[in-house]
């Protein structure tokens, strides 16, 4: 598993973050880390992103390399996670740890019940024409 992996984001991603991450007063907890991220973070035009690399609204697939099970989760804004749809919220811890991992890329995420050791099987852009960031809230 690899420290620090380069994260790559798109321009609109990190706006969209760095707009979300003002309107919080007092980060903490995982908007920290969600902002150390961003800082870190290698910004490009949407074209030249990897194709492979989590933004939002990527599908993940994800596989426990402890467990075997594969899981399936998109990255969203905290106004449209829903975990019954497995719409994580980038400002959840597993959020901030999908950010920018690209596929083939092994992460650790720590849960109450324990670390679990994840490999990011797959992961699906949504185009740029179905972008669902303007019309909905931040929060």
């Amino acid at each position: 598993m690899k420290e620090n992996p380069s994260l790559y984001l798109s321009t609109e991603d990190h706006q969209v973050i760095t707009l979300l991450l003002r309107s919080i007063k007092f980060p903490q907890g995982s908007a920290l880390k969600l902002k150390e991220e961003l800082s870190r973070a290698i910004v490009l035009g949407d074209s030249q992103v990897p194709s492979d690399s989590v933004g939002l609204n990527s599908k993940v697939e994800l596989e426990d390399l402890d467990l075997g099970e594969v899981e399936t989760y998109e990255l969203s804004l905290p106004s449209r996670a829903n975990p019954d749809l497995n719409r994580v919220s980038i400002l959840a811890p597993l959020g901030v740890a999908l950010l920018g991992v690209r596929a083939g890329e092994d992460f650790v995420w720590n849960t109450p019940g324990g670390l679990r050791r994840l490999r990011v099987v797959r992961v699906t852009r949504e185009s740029k024409k179905a972008s669902v960031h303007g019309p909905y809230s931040l929060v």
